[in-house]
């Protein structure tokens, strides 16, 4: 969130955030992420190559407003659903909800 561009607080006003991603994030009307994630990324993260598969989980109350950026990775949830928390990229900048946890065994 930090990276993105814009935060709306619980009261609704906007924050201006570093800006190196599109994302714009709200905490106005709170929703619960929570769960187990594999993720299998579309483009290189700081030391993992394009196509890696990772597993981590997702843990945030925030809603995504905006995502105008590349996805990051395809996301599936437990029970193998995608989840649309994607994660973004552009140029060198990355960011996302899932918190890595190991690359996943094949």
């Amino acid at each position: 969130m930090a990276m993105g561009t814009a935060l709306i607080d619980k009261d609704g006003k906007k924050h201006n955030m570093a800006g190196l991603l599109g994302l714009v994030t709200s905490y106005e009307k709170r929703k619960f992420h929570l769960g187990y994630r594999f993720a299998q990324l579309k483009s290189p993260m700081a030391g993992f190559a394009s196509a890696t598969a990772l597993r981590g989980h997702e843990f945030h109350y925030s809603t995504i407003l905006e995502q105008p950026d590349a996805p990051l990775a395809d996301v599936f949830d437990a029970d193998s659903q995608k989840v649309p928390e994607t994660g973004s990229h552009k140029g060198h900048a990355t960011g996302t909800f899932f918190h890595f946890i190991s690359e996943a065994s094949s």
